[in-house]
């Protein structure tokens, strides 16, 4: 069985097989219950729990769903489907959460697995929110820093939210709005992908592939920002809707436009500099997208 550790959104997911003796541990402790399917998760900024898919069908008893999710934020509103099954218990959730992180242990990295840890222990509370402080100024700076045609598309979530879709496309790809089903990285289509996850590296990238600071012809209004850990390290990247609000995408999760806290940016109250990011703490600025950028 193959564990997926659902938390980043413009790197891959780090993933691990279970040994055979792990593998029925688990099924020890999920059978006959009612499981969350693997697609079934809160497109949140960091920690999203575990996934889990068998890869045989003797690996899972009849009943028993082939990839269920383990742990981890549900999407707002969500309620499961009705069963004649228990569901586990946010204890029991959370304890076999971590019994799949430790068999995945020598296969993160050590601040990693720290920084999922404690994310697992504090899953069940209530996200805080932060303070909302105004930065109109910034995004106008920013909007009219050099002669350019400001041409943000509308919100259409459904054209990355398909299950042929969602898993291969990341926050690279909705920020530069362009569906390559490579999970694309800064810098890789103009071969010159970052080197190490700060913000002018990966600008640096995005720069080469054509997102830049400054704006010259038709454009689309993007935002980066940074995990700069300790532990957990990653990128992400916002879009701006004509309607004003801005857009992302976690990873292979679902398209939003909400921050961690479940509030819509908006564009004038929420901004990617000011809303709940969870672990994205560094905001890079904002950056133009050409119309028609391709990225890989």
């Amino acid at each position: 069985m193959i564990v997926t550790l659902d938390a980043f959104s413009g790197l891959a997911n780090p993933w691990w097989e279970l040994s055979e003796k792990d593998s029925r541990q688990l099924i020890e402790r999920v059978a006959h219950r009612a499981l969350d399917a693997a697609h079934v998760a809160d497109s949140v900024l960091g920690y999203r729990g575990l996934v889990v898919e068998a890869g045989r069908d003797d690996q899972v008893p009849e009943g028993t769903l082939a990839s269920f999710r383990v742990s981890g934020p549900l999407p707002q509103g969500y309620q499961r489907p009705e069963s004649k099954l228990a569901a586990l218990s946010v204890n029991e959730a959370d304890e076999t959460a971590r019994f799949l992180l430790s068999t995945g242990r020598e296969f993160l990295d050590e601040g990693l697995f720290a920084f999922v840890e404690q994310a697992a222990r504090m899953r069940a509370e209530a996200p805080v929110a932060e303070r909302i402080v105004e930065d109109k100024e910034a995004l106008k700076l920013a909007t009219v820093a050099a002669p350019c045609i400001i041409h943000n598309t509308p919100y259409n979530p459904g054209f990355w939210n398909q299950p042929n879709v969602q898993p291969y496309n990341n926050c690279y790809n909705y920020g530069m709005n362009w569906r390559s089903n490579t999970f694309a990285q800064p810098g890789r289509i103009s071969g010159h992908q970052y080197t190490a996850i700060n913000c002018s590296n990966v600008g640096a990238a995005a720069s080469w592939d054509g997102c830049k600071p400054t704006c010259v012809g038709s454009n689309k209004n993007v935002a980066l920002v940074i995990a700069p850990g300790p532990g957990f390290i990653d990128y992400h990247w916002y879009r701006r809707h004509s309607q004003g609000f801005w857009g992302h995408k976690p990873g292979g999760t679902a398209a939003r436009n909400t921050d961690n806290s479940g509030r819509v940016i908006d564009g004038v109250h929420l901004t990617p500099a000011n809303c709940n990011r969870g672990p994205y703490t560094i905001f890079c600025g904002y950056r133009f997208s050409p119309t028609g950028m391709h990225v890989r």
